[in-house]
């Protein structure tokens, strides 16, 4: 049995990627709840929103998505971190190495393994 996402949060401040990665989440039956460019935005969503599940960019204009990956975690949201960063570095931050993917990606794939391990 597919587990789709009825509210995904994509943090990413490049439009046409952010763009991209909605048309693959909806083009495999998830939904999208909102796209932030900042951590601030994000964080504000997180706060006002139902999100079940989260893709984030590593990088963003006002910081790292490493305190909304925080807030994701101990609430139970499950998430993965899309970056052309080295996971090696990522992982330096605490991040956990399983969610981490490389640039280009296949959001449809990511929200597939995530909901695997929900």
């Amino acid at each position: 049995m597919t587990v789709l996402f009825k509210n995904v949060l994509i943090v990413e401040d490049e439009m046409l990627i952010a763009m991209d990665a909605e048309d693959s989440l909806e083009s495999a039956g998830h939904g999208v709840a909102s796209i932030a460019r900042t951590v601030r935005d994000a964080m504000s969503i997180l706060q006002n929103a139902k999100v079940d599940a989260a893709l984030l960019d590593f990088n963003l204009p006002d910081g790292t998505s490493a305190p909304i990956a925080q807030w994701l975690q101990d609430h139970g949201v499950p998430f993965a971190i899309v970056t052309s960063q080295s996971p090696n570095q990522l992982c330096d931050e605490g991040l956990p190495r399983s969610r981490i993917y490389q640039k280009p990606s296949d959001y449809a794939a990511i929200a597939q393994d995530l909901a695997a391990a929900a």
